[in-house]
């Protein structure tokens, strides 16, 4: 019998969903939990395989299933007690129910074993469904598979795995799953994606797969269920064979919902995309495309830990969903989609949104967006004037010393022409004293409106031009806001 795989497939808990498959009223427990059970004739027992044990599992069987007052109740308990106390039999020797107790370990044939031997041991009928398995990466292990079907009430029941709800094994090493319930009343529609029965009955599907189609179709990841996907759409559209999906990481298990996000494995730039999440631990996160961050600030608070914010992809190659613990800089991957190939009239919606990410202002030497962007020069405007007069290298742009000043309009290309006019103009929001000085030759003739514009006209000679402030009276001292060349 095969063991746990690598990576769990991903499966449904049913107690919130609707039932597509025989449509029936649902099973309402005694605590008052309605729940879906599933139609299924009862096999015939005398030729159905069954455990052999030198037991009685009376008394224990009692004792796991004290205070339940329906089957469902003790089909739950018991899955409960196997899934945190067997542990899966690396060694795959040990293959029945006894040893499987005696030892606190075994391989799926002992876990289902000891299942129905405890269950029937307080009156639940519990049928073992034998078939193979497909792992998240779409192996079958050859050795098979065993899982169940635990009647809740007459003709009908719920399909477990207790051997996959109670852990993993990845490279030999085993360790005991998280949320148990993954594998516990599984919709027959996700059960088929990974588990494939001997016997058609147990599929309980009213459009049967056939052998061909399960391993044709691609395979499935519990992580589409942890983070809150609606699996059972998802499911139509694998089996529709029109199911295209980023890619899922682990290191957001138990710490996020995703409550809208494109589900494609591709995104293109220039277009807007909605992402909504539900924080469940205490943890920053973002989208990270390449360069451009969109971290949790800029998503709106809805309340009740739920964010939500819309975003374009501006770069290439790749868009990421990232968490990180609060102390911790390193971002872990959660989700990871691919950029598409971009066109001209992709760039051009970038430009029209974000013309700071235009490919055009990327390539320009000595461009820093921010403190153009402070000194009044929005990126459109920007953008509009690299194309226009076709630049390639900006004017240094200093502020370290903390003057600020609001341009209307100054030249925007660091290599300036000898005996040609260049025209400065802007409001000061800082320094007592403003100056441009060329070769050497110092110029403070500043024409000043009432409403405080500066405007000069200057024709500069070879050799560096500086825009220098002064920033107090008391000092001598006068600081670089823009630097060019004269040539």
């Amino acid at each position: 019998m095969n063991h746990p795989k690598g990576t769990i497939p991903l499966l449904i808990m049913l107690c919130s969903w609707a039932c597509i498959v025989h449509a029936q009223e649902p099973l309402l427990t005694a605590d008052g939990i309605a729940i879906v059970d599933y139609y299924k004739v009862p096999a015939v027992e005398e030729q159905v395989a069954l455990p052999k044990t030198r037991y009685d599992y009376t008394d224990f069987a009692k004792q796991l299933t004290t205070g339940c007052t329906d089957n469902y109740q003790k089909i739950k308990a018991i899955y409960k007690w196997i899934c945190d106390s067997i542990t899966y039999d690396t060694s795959f020797r040990i293959q029945d129910a006894d040893a499987s107790m005696e030892a606190r370990k075994g391989t799926c044939r002992g876990y289902c074993g000891l299942f129905y031997l405890l269950a029937k041991a307080v009156g639940v009928r519990v049928e073992i469904i034998n078939g193979m398995s497909r792992d998240s990466n779409g192996n079958v292990d050859p050795s098979g598979h065993a899982w169940l079907f635990a009647y809740t009430r007459e003709n009908h029941g719920i399909l477990l795995d207790p051997t996959w709800g109670a852990g993993i094994v990845r490279n030999g090493n085993y360790s005991r799953c998280q949320n148990c319930w993954l594998w516990f009343n599984v919709h027959p529609e996700w059960m088929i994606l990974s588990h494939f029965p001997k016997n058609r009955d147990y599929q309980l599907l009213p459009q049967p797969m056939s052998t061909e189609e399960f391993y044709s179709i691609i395979p499935v990841s519990d992580l589409w269920m942890e983070y809150g996907l609606d699996v059972l759409e998802l499911a139509k559209e694998i089996r529709a064979k029109t199911l295209t999906l980023p890619t899922f990481f682990s290191q957001g298990e138990g710490a996020i919902d995703l409550l809208k996000m494109p589900l494609r494995r591709s995104l293109k730039i220039g277009e807007f995309y909605d992402f909504r999440i539900r924080m469940k631990s205490q943890r920053a996160f973002s989208i990270i495309n390449e360069k451009t961050y969109c971290h949790q600030e800029e998503w709106t608070d809805e309340g009740d830990s739920i964010f939500s914010v819309r975003f374009m992809p501006r770069e290439t190659p790749a868009l990421n969903i990232c968490l990180r613990d609060v102390s911790n800089p390193q971002w872990n991957i959660i989700v990871r989609y691919d950029i598409e190939q971009p066109t001209a009239e992709d760039w051009e919606k970038v430009a029209e949104a974000y013309p700071e990410a235009s490919p055009l202002l990327k390539n320009i030497t000595n461009l820093n967006y921010a403190k153009w962007k402070q000194a009044g020069i929005d990126g459109h405007q920007l953008l509009k004037i690299v194309k226009e007069q076709h630049i390639t290298e900006m004017p240094l742009f200093f502020d370290s010393q903390g003057q600020r000043l609001r341009i209307v309009s100054v030249p925007m290309t660091k290599q300036l022409t000898a005996s040609t006019p260049y025209t400065f103009s802007f409001y000061p929001e800082s320094g007592v004293k403003w100056a441009i000085v060329n070769a050497g030759t110092w110029y403070y003739d500043w024409d000043i409106s009432p409403e405080g514009l500066y405007n000069m006209t200057v024709t500069p000679v070879e050799g560096p031009l500086f825009l220098y402030v002064k920033m107090d009276e008391e000092s001598s001292s006068y600081w670089t806001c823009l630097q060019y060349e004269v040539k």
